[in-house]
């Protein structure tokens, strides 16, 4: 056997890498350097693009997706699309590199493919109705959801153990305290989050009598409210399962925040969804659930609410959650608020039922000189945009979601651990997203699609860890027991 020459010992694969990074550090810290003295914007975006990559490809797939996960409620706006968009698309596209090369592990399927495909064709055919002033409205919208589907792969792909699912929700609880600091900024000191110019942050006043409704870097109060309501019960649950004094000190104060928060929005439909939601949690999880600990922190959480309700309406211009929730009035079985948009879209979509209008949805005044607002419903965003059956298909696509976190559930809740509490709450969190997607849509921005197939992920990933989990433990206790150890009567018999 030839022993390896002097050379080959020193300049090994490991040490020519090291080696390339030190150098291309180096290069890039010349030239901000020089840029601090001289700056040049298009240097510096060209530098910060070029070291984004280099971080993307040179860092494992786990802490580039985990970074964008964080920066998602984050987007900036570019010529070629979000900051957001761009990173789906660079980490799709690195991963299946470092894939083909060996440097990741295959490709797992969700088995929800035929659904997702079916989607992307009817998104394609959509095309075909979308007029010529809204081509490129319809292309970015288009590229969104694409962007979508790549972050929901990566995170399926991901995911592949109970420490993973914990990565990634801490990922999103960081990204969830920054948010929530940012709306309470909003909250407290009006005008002072206005500062951080680059980014969108943004209430809304509903009147003078009614006040303002919080938005944080969504700029839209309902979605924000939807955000709030799905972290609060995993928020909750932390503070449940964690045994650690310590980290119980850190969820609790932001598990207070959140309540706030949702107050802040005075949204009524998130309120009720997140009930709903935690009433099925209870439901389902009432084998392990720590009802010592759990009743305590649900009474607290109800008292917080109302001090919280009380606080806002006396020193803040908030409007008030429960005046609007008191307020509520149906006009023909519907909410007073989405009557007439609800209607206004319905008659929208039978100009094109069959394959909608495309992936964009415009609003404003048409040439017709008709107002066209936003439906405020899931179901009536997709059916305009890629017509009814479509519609369909995508409620049967998130119900197949919904029936596997169930199941996992159902399945695992038998032990008071983390990872059975998070299948849980995941599921959960399915359950307040389809009751308030009734009367909003995450269609309308680039972030909240991307947080909500993120969220589709997760659920998909928690699942599948903890079926496996279960079939590994009808398998142990299927296996044969050997003869010398067998029982006294088994051996006898």
């Amino acid at each position: 056997m030839k022993r390896q020459s002097s050379i080959g010992k020193v300049l090994s694969p490991q040490l020519i890498w090291a080696l390339f990074t030190i150098a291309l550090t180096m290069l890039l810290g010349y030239v901000l350097a020089g840029q601090i003295i001289e700056p040049n914007q298009r240097i510096i975006k060209a530098s910060v693009g070029l070291a984004l990559l280099t971080t993307a490809f040179l860092l494992p797939n786990r802490f580039a997706v985990a970074f964008m996960l964080f920066a998602i409620p984050f987007p900036q706006n570019t010529t070629i699309g979000s900051t957001t968009v761009i990173f789906a698309f660079i980490i799709f596209s690195f991963w299946l590199l470092k894939m083909a090369l060996g440097y990741e592990k295959p490709p797992i399927l969700t088995g929800l493919e035929p659904w997702l495909v079916t989607i992307v064709l009817l998104y394609f055919i959509s095309f075909v109705m979308v007029q010529p002033n809204e081509m490129k409205q319809a292309i970015a919208g288009f590229r969104t959801f694409i962007s979508a589907v790549f972050i929901f792969y990566l995170v399926t792909n991901m995911v592949r153990t109970e420490r993973d699912i914990q990565f990634v929700l801490n990922a999103l609880i960081l990204s969830f305290s920054v948010v929530a600091t940012i709306a309470m900024l909003e909250l407290w000191l009006p005008g002072a989050a206005d500062k951080l110019g680059f980014l969108k942050v943004s209430t809304r006043t509903v009147g003078k009598a009614s006040g303002v409704r919080v938005g944080s870097v969504f700029g839209d109060y309902e979605m924000f409210a939807e955000y709030c309501a799905i972290f609060i019960p995993i928020l909750l649950i932390r503070v449940i399962s964690e045994k650690v004094l310590l980290r119980q000190i850190i969820w609790m104060p932001l598990l207070g925040i959140g309540i706030m928060l949702l107050i802040g929005t005075a949204t009524r439909g998130a309120f009720l969804s997140m009930i709903i939601g935690l009433t099925y949690l209870v439901w389902v999880s009432w084998r392990i659930l720590d009802f010592q600990k759990f009743l305590p922190l649900v009474i607290v959480a109800a008292v917080a609410f109302y001090v919280f309700a009380i606080t806002l309406d006396q020193y803040t211009e908030t409007a008030s959650l429960f005046g609007r929730l008191g307020k509520t009035k149906l006009v023909d079985g519907m909410p007073d608020t989405r009557a007439r948009v609800w209607n206004e879209a319905w008659v929208r979509i039978q100009e094109s039922p069959w394959i909608g209008h495309g992936p964009y949805y415009f609003t404003g005044v048409d040439e017709r000189n008709v107002h066209a607002n936003y439906p405020h419903s899931l179901f009536l965003f997709l059916a305009h945009m890629i017509g009814i059956p479509g519609a369909v298909i995508f409620y049967g696509f998130l119900f197949a979601i919904i029936r596997r976190g169930y199941k996992a559930a159902r399945a695992f809740a038998t032990e008071r651990t983390q990872f059975a509490y998070t299948v849980v709450i995941l599921s959960s969190c399915m359950i307040i997203f389809l009751i308030d997607e009734m009367k909003i849509s995450f269609l309308r921005y680039d972030q909240t699609q991307q947080f909500t197939w993120t969220m589709f992920a997760l659920v998909l990933a928690s699942s599948r860890v903890a079926m496996k989990r279960v079939e590994e433990r009808k398998k142990q206790n299927l296996q044969p027991v050997a003869r010398g150890n067998a029982p006294r009567s088994a051996r006898i018999a």
